[in-house]
């Protein structure tokens, strides 16, 4: 079996996260081991270097020149422990004299001192301070770290992780919304095409209607062949304004759904209770595309009928600057693998049909009037709800 486009991508970003990860993670690992050799190499060789300058006059500015350009935090302490001199640690290095550094116990309250005493700290878990040793006796210890670009090295996977999750919602994102607007525009073509290919043998069957009364034909034979055509006439007109533009004009939304049931009760719904719970509502809507909304949504409920007493009850009021539409039903409800379907994709769970009356329910709703449609809730042999929300202004 094929698998789905989402599937597919899933599969991809995967693919690339492993190899990712399988191609850089050496490479990190080599480099790291790399960077911490070297970084100990140089602490030991300045170690030495600075065994006969530790307690010189000039102790701080030898050691400042000694260490000033290293690209890793360090600390040179003497043997007692205080700090003499430090780089990469966030504190200037000539902030304190070697006078003041002399007596540590007047420095304790000053803050950048104690940032000082806890970097040591923190270098000592990092990595085993190195002694300075003159002869055999330790004159100070050098304490280091490994460059910052080190902790960057550690996190880069997951950050490349992090890039390709990004990067597959923007694709996935991108690629959903292609899908759906080529759905859309399938049969919003096929909607256009339909209205204009039909539009002609219509008319003509109008004209042969005509023709037709003056041949003594009986009344109630021309009645129902003027009913039919008017129903195909009034089928093509909905097309051909799904396809292009609509006629907006202000409309008691009331009145509205009031006429769409009493034509649909003429066609098909029978052996149902239907409760209307309306009120007044003026809104700027095209009368013949939202009749043929809610004649989708009504349909589909009458359809999804099951129980002994199938009822449908719609109603609408007013929300703030919105006009809401709710319809109800307490027939079979819509099971989970189809939820997310609804008004993305053309399905059916019918043996016959395209499956594309809930897609341009949603074009009328949201592209042509500027509403929402949703489904509220869905519980089989309780009630299903779908809410149609409607600008009023």
């Amino acid at each position: 079996m094929r698998l789905r486009f989402t599937e597919k991508l899933i599969g991809i970003l995967g693919t690339f996260v492993v190899l990712g990860l399988l191609i850089t993670q050496p490479v990190i690992k080599g480099a790291e081991k790399e960077v911490k050799r070297t970084t100990t190499l140089m602490a030991k060789l300045m170690s030495g270097l600075i065994i006969y300058s530790l307690y010189e006059e000039d102790v701080q500015r030898v050691l400042r020149d000694v260490i000033k350009d290293i690209g890793f935090p360090i600390v040179i302490t003497d043997q007692y422990g205080i700090p003499r001199a430090w780089e990469g640690i966030g504190v200037n290095p000539r902030l304190f004299t070697q006078s003041e550094l002399n007596r540590p116990q007047k420095l304790m309250s000053n803050p950048n001192f104690r940032k000082i005493l806890r970097a040591i700290q923190r270098l000592k878990n990092v990595a085993k301070p190195i002694p300075i040793r003159k002869g055999d006796f330790v004159v100070g210890y050098l304490y280091y770290g490994y460059p910052h670009v080190l902790s960057y090295m550690r996190i880069l996977p997951f950050v490349l992780m992090l890039l390709a999750l990004i990067t597959f919602i923007i694709f996935y994102t991108f690629a959903r919304s292609v899908h759906v607007y080529e759905i859309e525009t399938v049969w919003v073509n096929f909607a256009k095409g339909l209205a204009h290919q039909m539009g002609t043998p219509v008319s003509a069957l109008f004209a042969w209607l005509e023709l037709l009364k003056d041949e003594n034909v009986p009344d109630y034979i021309i009645e129902n062949m003027t009913h039919d055509l008017e129903r195909l006439r009034a089928i093509l007109l909905r097309f051909s304004r799904v396809g292009g533009s609509a006629d907006l004009k202000e409309q008691d939304i009331k009145s509205v759904i009031e006429d769409t049931i009493t034509m649909l009760k003429e066609r098909f719904l029978k052996n149902i209770k239907i409760e209307l719970v309306l009120s007044p509502c003026t809104l700027k809507i095209d009368r013949e595309l939202i009749s043929w909304a809610i004649e989708n949504l009504v349909k589909n409920a009458y359809e999804a009928r099951s129980s002994n007493m199938p009822t449908i009850e719609i109603r609408n009021y007013k929300d703030g600057e919105h006009c809401v539409i709710r319809i109800t039903d307490n027939g079979k409800g819509i099971e989970p693998q189809y939820r997310k379907k609804l008004f993305r994709e053309s399905f059916t769970t019918k043996k016959r049909g395209w499956g594309v009356g809930l897609l341009l329910t949603r074009r009328i709703i949201e592209d042509i009037h500027g509403g929402k449609i949703r489904l509220v809730r869905t519980e089989p042999g309780v009630e299903t709800i779908f809410e149609i929300r409607l600008p009023i202004q």
